[in-house]
């Protein structure tokens, strides 16, 4: 079959799966502080995913340590996440959605914004920067979220997803003034109240808590 053949076929096939993308605006610049978006996601096997769009806008860099991410039951009880690799095994076969949003794209046609492509075009991860970026990255960051949300719209797959679940995962990074992340913190199936994110100085201090709130279930 002629590549450009499977390629419709895979467009045609997320299309008609638009509830298996992922919405996760991301968050303007707010000074002084770091601002969270989270959503709690359907489970997938014995793993709950959570979907994270951050921005600093501090006037400092800071550390951010997926390890010191912790989701909090009703009585905020802490449960750590779960390593990529794990939470693929866990999830039984399942692949996960895609996380880019319509505004992190939007944001990188204007030049606000870059797209991170990892393993075939198949990362969700997004890095937005101050000043200029050509329309390579524009293209970039809307080819991981189309790719994103086809491979959400594929199913179950044979084997573990690892690479998926590597790929998707919020890593580790050092967020200047004005750069975000996004990406997917995987934790044991569970009801969750909150996500609480240890952001870190370099010698790896914790320099700001930020708790994110998870609306009850069914808003």
């Amino acid at each position: 079959m002629a590549p450009l053949r499977v390629l419709a076929l895979l467009l045609v096939a997320a299309c008609a799966n638009p509830e298996k993308a992922v919405t996760l605006p991301m968050p303007a610049p707010a000074r002084g502080q770091m601002s969270v978006v989270a959503k709690v996601l359907e489970p997938l096997g014995e793993v709950q995913p959570i979907a994270v769009a951050m921005t600093n806008g501090r006037a400092e860099a800071v550390r951010l340590d997926p390890n010191q991410t912790f989701a909090r039951d009703a009585s905020e009880s802490r449960t750590a996440p779960l390593p990529p690799a794990e939470a693929a095994r866990r999830a039984g076969g399942l692949s996960l959605p895609g996380a880019v949003s319509g505004d992190a794209i939007g944001a990188a046609a204007r030049g606000g914004a870059m797209g991170a492509l990892r393993s075939g075009l198949s990362s969700v991860i997004v890095g937005a920067v101050s000043g200029g970026v050509g329309l390579g990255a524009a293209v970039g960051a809307a080819v991981s979220g189309l790719f994103g949300a086809i491979s959400g719209a594929s199913g179950k797959a044979s084997e573990p997803d690892v690479a998926g679940f590597e790929d998707r995962a919020l890593h580790a990074a050092v967020l200047a003034p004005t750069f975000s992340a996004t990406g997917y913190l995987y934790y044991p199936l569970g009801t969750y109240a909150s996500l609480e994110i240890l952001l870190l100085s370099d010698d790896g201090e914790v320099v700001e808590p930020v708790t994110v709130d998870f609306p009850p279930p069914g808003e």
